[in-house]
């Protein structure tokens, strides 16, 4: 009786992460394809507006790091009622926002508090769920979050198209406050935790450094003196250089440098970032591509861009089937191959080329990505340490974060440089340099390959399982 009541709060719990994950995923991928507009309504080119979206991603990975100790010092319920507060009025005040600095900074509080809520959730849900539920529960709730990116592009299209983009934040206001009357009734007061240490110098330290690399990538380009982007560039590598120094010397480190003497950990995570580089930074490229380059509209652009969960939806189930006979490597070699193709192919289309081609085309960067990814995190975890395995999620989930900012700021990079190249001619030539350059991206990947060894990743499965992570729920 006891284990059914354990039981049924834990189910509780996971309909309050799946709505969370699910929010937070939809405001991910529904601001793509409406970028343009918003764009077109502050009177700036697109490309000016991508901190909307790479704020989000980065303000996301610090709520990340800082919420578990918030959590633990404070209390995990307290603090995920909080986050879901900040995220709600910053909803609001993105609807509301009259410039671009206003909404980034509404955007910045969204991230931080999405970030904060996410581990948090997956926190009470871990020590709640029993561990012969986990298969079952972690399945549904992974096709709840792979709705999100499909929706989000049409949610985004039709609401941007028959009411103005400002309802894009104000619509689902409804839903994160459901889910909000939902975690205050559901989840439980827990027990107080006692006060630790944390890495403020670490985090402060990795933080500029981070912001320093993504600004410096994001200005290229554009008006910005070079003289400014040099000294940037330098301060951001000299913070970088001292974050290590403090990381090794930490007692109580951001994050324990010695996990990555575990090679599979190491590059399992280089391949899944240049993974997630492509599919954060084509999924933003490829939407303004369709509307500037190519002339469609909100509403097909949002079709196009709909048919990337199909994708990843189609190939899950053969990992799923086929890992433990296989191992990693025979789904991670052809993922990163078809994702480096599908997203070159993109480098040779025109405004003739069939809406239909190019729906393929991302339906294809949505399973290699989905086939890349989902092996290899398998991978990444299987043969870590069981002492590493909380350090190894929080790590994974900063180099998810990290990456898909790189790849937003990556791609405005080359975008805002090839349109210089072009004389700022309206042409779809700077989007075939932002292809070319992001399909090579996962080609590189493939020499990481090399330090993954197959049979050992095999060797592995049979050890005794670990408890799933918030990672392992879905990888986009």
């Amino acid at each position: 009786m006891i284990q059914n009541k354990s039981y049924s709060y834990a189910i509780r719990l996971a309909v309050i992460y799946a709505l969370v994950w699910f929010i937070d995923l939809l405001d991910a991928s529904t601001l793509n394809v409406t970028l343009p507009a918003i764009a077109q309504s502050f009177h700036i080119n697109p490309p000016d507006a991508e901190w909307a979206i790479v704020g989000f991603l980065l303000s996301m990975t610090i709520g990340l790091t800082i919420s578990g100790w918030l959590g633990d010092n404070y209390g995990t319920r307290r603090i995920f009622l909080l986050s879901q507060l900040i995220y709600i009025g910053s909803s609001i005040g993105c609807g509301f926002s009259f410039d671009l600095p206003s909404l980034i900074l509404f955007r910045l509080l969204q991230g931080f508090a999405g970030g904060m809520a996410i581990p948090l959730g997956m926190a009470a849900l871990m020590r709640a769920m029993p561990q012969a539920q986990w298969a079952k529960t972690s399945a549904y709730m992974n096709m709840v979050t792979l709705v999100a990116p499909a929706l989000g592009p049409l949610f985004g299209a039709y609401v941007t198209s028959l009411m103005g983009w400002q309802w894009i934040f104000f619509l689902k206001v409804p839903l994160s406050c459901f889910c909000f009357a939902l975690s205050l009734y559901w989840v439980r007061k827990e027990e107080n935790h006692e006060v630790s240490r944390f890495d403020w110098p670490g985090f402060i330290l990795g933080g500029l450094s981070l912001s320093g690399i993504l600004w410096v990538f994001s200005e290229i380009g554009k008006n910005t003196s070079d003289q400014i982007l040099i000294m940037t560039s330098i301060l951001a590598v000299l913070f970088a250089i001292i974050f290590i120094r403090v990381e090794k010397r930490s007692k109580s480190p951001l994050i324990p440098l010695s996990i990555f003497r575990n090679q599979h950990f190491t590059f399992g995570n280089l391949i899944q970032s240049g993974a997630n580089t492509i599919f954060l930074g084509a999924n933003f490229i490829i939407a303004l591509y369709l509307q500037q380059g190519l002339g469609f509209d909100l509403v097909s652009t949002g079709w196009i861009m709909s048919a990337i969960t199909p994708g990843m939806l189609l190939v899950q189930p053969l990992v799923g089937k086929f890992y433990n006979r296989l191992g990693p490597l025979p789904f991670i070699i052809p993922g990163l191959l078809v994702l480096s193709l599908s997203t070159l192919a993109f480098a040779i289309t025109t405004a003739q080329t069939s809406p239909y081609l190019l729906g393929f085309l991302v339906f294809c960067i949505g399973a290699a990505s989905s086939f890349t990814q989902t092996a290899n995190v398998s991978s990444i975890f299987s043969g870590l340490p069981h002492k590493y395995k909380g350090a190894g999620s929080s790590i994974y989930s900063l180099f998810k974060q990290v990456s898909a900012s790189f790849g937003v700021a990556i791609s405005t990079m080359v975008l805002s440089l090839g349109m210089k190249v072009n004389g700022y001619m309206p042409s779809p030539t700077p989007f075939h340099y932002c292809f070319i350059v992001l399909g090579a991206i996962p080609a590189i990947s493939l020499l990481f390959c090399f330090y993954i060894d197959n049979k050992k990743a095999l060797k592995q499965i049979t050890t005794p399982s670990h408890t799933p992570t918030e990672t392992e729920f879905g990888t986009e």
